[in-house]
């Protein structure tokens, strides 16, 4: 369990493949942190910039390039220094939430492990803590468990908390002779008996993507008045409402499942 108010997390978000819910599940975290009182330091390691729609220019954006690291391997690998200075500014002072886009966590954990970035959060009062979401399919599965082995790696102290995203159906109800349950039993399985479970609901009817395309951010979405629910998604005034209710009760749910694992507190309520 991290104490957030003793020790703030350096929070990374990361799955080597695309498309299994990192940015979602980073914005949600993001989120949690500001309702607690804290004002969380936000990096994106990725092309996409998704962070950046929903939270602003405060987020830090370290962009890959492809044919930097071909021609100079580690010239490519200094360009996440900012995640370090980041740390370094935001020490005792502020949680940090790292989303690690697709094709990105090899190249973060050799620098990690060069730099001995493990080490360094914990000269700057961080307690590294890695969410690596999936989905129920096999190559998600298959790269959820490397990412874990990479990471653990590089950042040993790291805390690791799998995160079932069940968009796409849950993992126990994968037929036994599919290639995706053969990935969960024989690879991930062992490793969410070791470490922490969490689940990330479906959002009913996919009701999130008409917010999420106006760059809308999760805890602006359930405080948003009808109209104004009306003009961001696009959508009639009964449907808005429903779409508005289903983000609303997913992020419950998902709430529920980040207090089993970040214990937090108002910040008011600090000292």
């Amino acid at each position: 369990m991290t104490e957030i108010d003793k020790r703030h997390p350096a929070i990374i978000v990361a799955n080597e493949k695309g498309g299994v819910g990192k940015s979602t599940l980073a914005l949600a975290i993001a989120d949690k942190l500001v309702i607690a009182g804290h004002s969380p330091v936000v990096i994106q390691i990725d092309r996409q910039k998704r962070l950046s729609a929903a939270l602003g220019q405060s987020v830090i954006t370290v962009a890959s390039d492809p044919k930097a690291a071909r021609i100079d391997p580690g010239k490519e690998l200094a360009r996440f220094s900012p995640v370090l200075d980041a740390a370094e500014r935001a020490a005792a002072s502020a949680p940090i939430v790292i989303d690690i886009g697709a094709g990105e966590v090899g190249r973060f954990s050799e620098w990690a492990a060069l730099v001995d970035l493990d080490e360094e959060l914990g000269e700057f009062g961080f307690d590294p803590v890695v969410f690596v979401p999936f989905t129920a399919e096999a190559e998600a599965i298959r790269q959820a468990h490397w990412t874990i082995e990479r990471l653990t790696t590089a950042i040993p102290r790291a805390e690791i908390i799998l995160a079932e995203n069940q968009r796409d159906g849950r993992i126990a109800d994968l037929h036994p002779a599919s290639a995706a349950w053969q990935e969960w039993t024989d690879k991930l399985k062992p490793a969410a008996e070791r470490h922490i479970h969490i689940i990330m609901g479906a959002i009913p009817g996919g009701s999130w993507r008409y917010f999420e395309a106006a760059g809308s951010r999760f805890i602006d979405v359930v405080d948003l008045e009808t109209q104004a629910a009306m003009r961001l998604s696009g959508l009639p005034r009964a449907e808005a409402k429903i779409a508005r209710g289903d983000v609303a009760q997913w992020l419950v749910a998902l709430f529920d499942e980040l207090d089993r694992v970040l214990k937090t507190r108002e910040a008011a309520n600090e000292a």
